[in-house]
């Protein structure tokens, strides 16, 4: 039996991209007979706020959905400036190497998760130790995406960011990307002798479906007899999020349309005054909730909005939620261009919306809402094209049939 381990700054309860990535391949991988153990941070990212602290203990060794998971010490903020970041993945980053190094005896396969970069580290020094092929997922590009966002401005770090970055691609055995548009630009920076491959992201289409509204929650939220457009996941910088919000201003006088926004992040607070300061009574903010809740949440949605901000490390960008959106049948109103504005298109599964332009998603959530024959239809071509190439499933079989249980084949 193989022996792999995954590290990974994020993992449920923990929500978000990087989390469901992350648990699927190891849910999968373990279905298929490898034997799966987890390295992960004491849950902090995206949690509700009383929930996020630092607790001060090495490790606890957990099991989720019969898979071994070493939950490790990190200092814990997913919230503030640059420096608290850096503490915070730097911590998960020492912690991970001693509980590996004193804890797990043999490993044939590493997995680390990026973003964040420093996942990378922690692979490349126990691939030493453990004499094992390193396979080094990258959901973003570190640190250019960190870089083009903004957060990292210091030249130095910058500097120090790229070497990092390099040395730890020359130790990997496999370098996975999710888009192919990031696969064109990684090797085109590095050249054909890096190792290569696309591995997408994915969803596990047996358990999201459009399942009947939940009557309870739609009381519980005044949401009775309206079209629910909605967002869930992550509300910081990148994100946009305010779109929504500015929509929601342009459509006040349509009673029968509302907006439902699930999550937390760095602009909640701001999301919070705006929604406040404008009586946007047509907005419902509700704290995250957990993978067993969320789906009666997303049962709400007659759309899914996903945003991003306006910039070009977004079009080679696949958020997470369009497949999810996909496989439960919900027609998408995607503010995000390039590759994720393809799928769409391709699919026939929602409308393109230029990013930040809030004037274009009022139009269209108000065409959505007086169309409903049309947004079924988006919904049916949807899930089609999920169950086909994006079924967790079915990629991560692909994915350890041609790489994993040839022992590395590029």
């Amino acid at each position: 039996m193989k022996k792999l381990l995954l590290i990974t700054q994020y993992f449920p309860p923990e929500i978000g991209g990087g989390s469901q990535r992350s648990f699927g391949f190891a849910k999968e991988l373990s279905d298929l007979g490898v034997d799966v153990t987890v390295v992960t941070p004491y849950p902090t990212y995206l949690m509700k706020k009383e929930e996020v602290k630092t607790k001060f203990k090495l490790y606890e060794k957990v099991e989720q959905d019969g898979i071994k998971v070493y939950q490790t010490f990190v200092i814990a903020t997913d919230r503030g400036g640059f420096f608290r970041r850096i503490l915070y993945y730097l911590s998960f980053t020492v912690s991970a190497i001693i509980v590996v190094l004193s804890k797990i005896k043999n490993v044939d396969f590493i997995i680390t998760i990026s973003p964040p970069l420093f996942t990378g580290i922690a692979g490349v020094i126990l691939k030493k130790f453990k004499s094992a092929k390193l396979v080094f997922d990258i959901g973003d590009l570190w640190p250019e995406s960190a870089v083009q966002l903004g957060f990292l401005k210091n030249k130095t770090a910058i500097k120090l960011s790229e070497k990092l970055e390099k040395w730890i691609y020359k130790n990997s055995d496999l370098i996975n990307v999710v888009t192919r548009d990031t696969f064109d630009k990684v090797r085109s920076r590095f050249g054909e002798s890096l190792p290569l491959a696309y591995v997408p992201n994915f969803v596990n289409t047996k358990i999201i479906n459009n399942a009947a509204k939940d009557i309870d929650l739609l009381s519980k939220y005044n949401l009775n007899g309206k079209k629910v457009f909605g967002y869930a996941g992550n509300i910081g910088s990148a994100q946009g999020v305010k779109i929504i919000t500015d929509a929601a201003k342009l459509t006040l006088d349509r009673k029968d349309i509302a907006y439902l926004i699930i999550g937390d992040g760095v602009d909640k607070d701001e999301l919070v005054k705006d929604i406040k300061n404008n009586n946007l009574d047509n907005v419902v903010l509700v704290p995250p909730v957990d993978k067993d809740e969320i789906v009666k949440y997303i049962s709400l949605f007659d759309a899914m909005i996903i945003p991003l901000v306006k910039n070009d490390l977004f079009k080679i960008t696949i958020p997470s939620k369009l497949y999810e959106s996909m496989a439960a049948k919900i027609p998408v109103l995607l503010c995000v261009d390039g590759e994720a504005r393809r799928i769409v298109e391709e699919a026939n599964c929602g409308i393109y919306i230029e990013p930040e332009n809030s004037v274009m998603l009022a139009e269209k959530v108000k065409y959505f809402n007086d169309n409903a024959q049309l947004a079924e239809q988006f919904g049916e071509n949807g899930v089609a094209v999920a169950k086909e190439k994006f079924d967790r499933n079915v990629v991560i079989n692909s994915f350890f049939e041609e790489h994993l249980n040839g022992s590395i084949n590029i």
